[in-house]
């Protein structure tokens, strides 16, 4: 492995161990280093997957890797001290005589990469299934950006959580609660799919968001095609500036301008024939109380208009003085109920 080889898992080592901590400066910097080139992006999704399996990341911080300038230090690291949280010096750094313990977690890492089914670690215990997935989530009324490890960008909207499974086949998103958009890096050999109960999408080199409802998931395409297989539908590729809801029935599509109409990502609830039952769920996430409506048969009745999500209790009054209805505060929640 070249001096270049190693700089660079040294650096996505450092990038994955503090991952969680990252601020919003510092993921945009981790975007631009993972698209700088192939190799980042490849070394730090891999360094992710061995981070995530216990008996993996024990072979490497124990295995005799055969590099010469590691053996002396890797016998003498203390081993119970946890890692420093440091940057990695680069390597045309002065560095010290003792390398530090993530650096050498890096060169076992580096070795792992370079030969992942080679050598020391087939005589150890392998990972008997796929690495856990990366989870995400964000609070009532917070949304939040993560730079997924392929270089993609994603936004939760409020009260969100996905579950991330990426391997060298295919980047996979399940969508465990709320809405999210996605601005996607291509990839032609790892398809993009994000996955709701009922429908699958997968991204055709684009930025769509999928909000998953009750019973329910709708597509936006805010640019390039997204192709769209819902249970006992007909597949169908939804191209840019289109929606398409799936009920679990049948699949509804229109078309919309997401210049003016972002719908959550700028604070807004943009109705357009939209289920009440729908926004009750949309406006909830950005409720410290949970919304309800009193009488559910009520959920199918639709509505237009654009509406404050920032502003939950008030945008539901309004929504609600369309139906003759009214919010009422109780211990579990609000509801709205006849006025």
């Amino acid at each position: 492995m070249d001096e270049r080889q190693l700089e660079t898992i040294e650096t996505a080592a450092d990038w994955a161990d503090r991952y969680d901590e990252l601020g919003e400066a510092e993921r945009r910097e981790l975007a631009q280093w993972l698209s700088e080139r192939p190799e980042n992006a490849r070394a730090f999704a891999r360094i992710r997957q061995v981070l995530s399996d216990a008996a993996l990341l024990e072979a490497v911080d124990t295995a005799p890797f055969r590099d010469a300038r590691m053996v002396d230090s890797l016998a003498e690291l203390p081993r119970s001290r946890p890692l420093p949280r440091t940057r990695f010096p680069r390597l045309d750094d002065a560095r010290p005589t003792r390398l530090g313990r993530r650096q050498a977690l890096a060169a076992g890492l580096a070795a792992l990469v370079a030969a992942p089914l080679g050598g020391y670690l087939l005589t150890r215990r392998q990972p008997a299934s796929a690495p856990d997935p990366l989870h995400f989530a964000s609070d009532v009324g917070q949304r939040r950006h993560v730079v997924l490890p392929d270089g993609s960008n994603m936004l939760l909207d409020a009260a969100s959580s996905v579950r991330v499974h990426f391997t060298s086949e295919r980047r996979g998103i399940e969508l465990d609660r709320g809405a999210a958009r996605f601005d996607v890096r291509h990839d032609a050999a790892r398809p993009f799919e994000v996955r709701t109960p009922g429908a699958a999408m997968t991204a055709l080199g684009t930025s769509f968001s999928v909000d998953r409802l009750l019973d329910a998931a709708e597509l936006r395409v805010f640019s390039g095609r997204v192709a769209m297989a819902a249970h006992g539908q007909q597949p169908l590729v939804v191209p840019a500036r289109q929606w398409a809801l799936f009920d679990g029935r049948a699949i509804d599509e229109g078309s919309f301008d997401p210049a003016a109409h972002a719908d959550w990502q700028n604070d807004w609830l943009d109705a357009e024939s939209m289920r009440l039952g729908f926004a009750i769920e949309r406006l909830g996430r950005y409720s410290a109380d949970p919304i309800r409506l009193q009488e559910p048969s009520l959920a199918s009745r639709t509505f237009s208009g654009r509406f404050r999500l920032d502003q939950p209790e008030q945008s539901l009054a309004l929504i609600g003085a369309l139906f003759g209805l009214r919010p009422s505060k109780r211990a579990d929640g609000i509801y709205l109920v006849m006025a």
